[in-house]
């Protein structure tokens, strides 16, 4: 559906750029004031999709014009999140957003987490259909990028993005 709605061929992300997977499963436990902690800080994704199933308990929260907004659990439903790396191959089409998670107070939350991520000998960069004139990312492989968001970054998403984006 994403090949589908950025306008590229079937199966575009089949391969090496979605070779890795990881599955997490989150456990928080209640606490009695929970402005006190976060069941998880506020990041973005650095893989391409995180697909991620909820509880009946609420905890996700997306950053939008900068308000915390709650991500209601929908039972049965997965929730889809664009990576770092589907901003850069969409060439900046893809938001990704901005989340964290929230304890609850008086109810345990747990969660499963699958993070699809590309290879590490994988070339990350705008698909080639979506660059009218330049492109908004220079290609570089994932662990270049993931260096760069865990060390110069600190995990901070939009300067390990900036590290790669084509001056104008």
């Amino acid at each position: 559906m994403i090949c589908n709605g950025l306008g590229l061929e079937k199966g575009y992300f089949e391969g090496e750029v979605s070779k890795t997977n990881v599955i997490s499963v989150n456990h928080h436990i209640p606490c009695p004031n929970p402005s006190l902690t976060l069941g998880m800080p506020v990041h973005s994704d650095p893989n391409l999709i995180t697909l991620l199933q909820q509880c009946d308990v609420s905890g996700l929260q997306i950053l939008k014009d900068g308000k915390w907004i709650g991500v209601q659990p929908i039972p049965h439903a997965i929730v889809v999140i664009p990576g770092l790396q589907l901003k850069v191959i969409s060439n900046d089409k893809f938001i990704t957003p901005v989340h964290r998670v929230v304890t609850h107070a008086k109810e345990v939350r747990t969660t499963i987490g699958v993070f699809l991520g590309p290879s590490p000998k994988s070339l990350i960069k705008p698909a080639t259909p979506l660059v009218l004139t330049e492109p908004e990312f220079r290609a570089f492989t994932y662990p270049e990028f993931l260096k760069t968001f865990t060390a110069g970054a600190k995990c901070d998403a939009h300067f390990a993005l900036n590290h790669f984006r084509n001056k104008a």
